[in-house]
């Protein structure tokens, strides 16, 4: 009996040395820290906003892709016309801001009338092509605002530099 327990432990020592502690040996070696970077500093450039002329242009373009949206026949719903035409009038009030006192208060009509629009089409549960009166009302805009309000026909009355505010930012 006695052998049995001497070759059982001789056994089990046999099996621990072969096996190892290895996790021990993990468990308590200091782990490595993790290495600091330094943070890397850029040079920033001074802002300098783009002329008045360029951003009357890119408000008009901007403003006709999302009018243009707000037309489309494919693919309509409630949530795309609402977010569609909140940006076309975020894009017109853009182009009026550009514009000298005579000529912006001639465009606060088709403002106005955009205002409109979004407000019946947030109000009411339908999307601009089930509302004719919303497509209409877009529709003319869209010939107005065109055949008016092309940087062709308002690039002899968009504010100076010095009138925006001196262009500083």
């Amino acid at each position: 009996m006695r052998w049995i327990i001497i070759r059982v432990v001789f056994i089990a020592v046999l099996a621990l040395n072969v096996a190892g502690c290895a996790e021990l040996r993990r468990k308590f070696t200091p782990k490595s820290k993790p290495t600091e970077y330094e943070p890397s500093f850029y040079r920033i450039k001074q802002y300098q906003p783009k002329p008045p002329h360029e951003r009357y242009q890119e408000s008009y373009i901007l403003w006709h892709n999302w009018h243009t949206d707000l037309l489309r026949t494919e693919g309509t719903s409630r949530k795309r016309d609402i977010n569609a035409a909140t940006e076309a009038l975020r894009h017109l009030t853009a182009m009026r801001d550009l514009l000298v006192e005579e000529k912006a208060k001639e465009l606060d009509g088709p403002v106005a009338d955009m205002e409109a629009v979004l407000e019946r089409l947030k109000a009411r549960r339908r999307n601009v092509l089930e509302d004719t009166q919303s497509r209409k009302t877009i529709e003319r805009l869209e010939r107005v605002i065109i055949n008016m309000y092309s940087y062709g026909r308002m690039k002899n009355y968009i504010k100076s530099e010095s009138q925006l505010g001196g262009g500083e930012g």
